[in-house]
């Protein structure tokens, strides 16, 4: 078979980018991912719209799952220093966060996506 034709584009800005803030067992693979991202926040990713971000409990591995007409796709990301930030959400609602593509970079890299402000104008 030959693949020099055949392209697999990974373009985050296509399509809904969600954070999932609650620890997963990541022991998990891309199916039953996809099932916890339906059932506790109806996103079904099989329709390739979405793009779901899950952090581990120790905080230092990330695993993107998304689905495009071509298959299903499960990304890992482990940080080798460092821990991805805990966020904070209010209690009521999904415990999960949008994200856009440049937070999500942003965050996969380590870095902090929120502080704590101190006063009214940008620091």
């Amino acid at each position: 078979e030959v693949w020099s034709n055949t392209r697999m584009d990974i373009d985050l800005s296509k399509g809904k980018i969600t954070l999932v803030v609650a620890p997963t067992d990541l022991r998990y693979g891309y199916y039953s991912l996809a099932k916890v991202a339906n059932e506790y926040l109806k996103i079904d990713v099989t329709k390739g719209n979405d793009w779901v971000v899950f952090i581990s409990k120790q905080r230092c591995i990330a695993k993107i799952i998304h689905c495009d007409e071509y298959g299903s796709l499960l990304i890992t990301r482990k940080l080798h220093l460092g821990r991805y930030q805990q966020l904070l959400l209010k209690a009521e609602g999904p415990a999960s966060k949008e994200l856009s593509v440049e937070e999500l970079q942003s965050y996969l890299n380590g870095k902090e996506l929120e502080v704590k402000r101190t006063n009214l104008l940008y620091n």
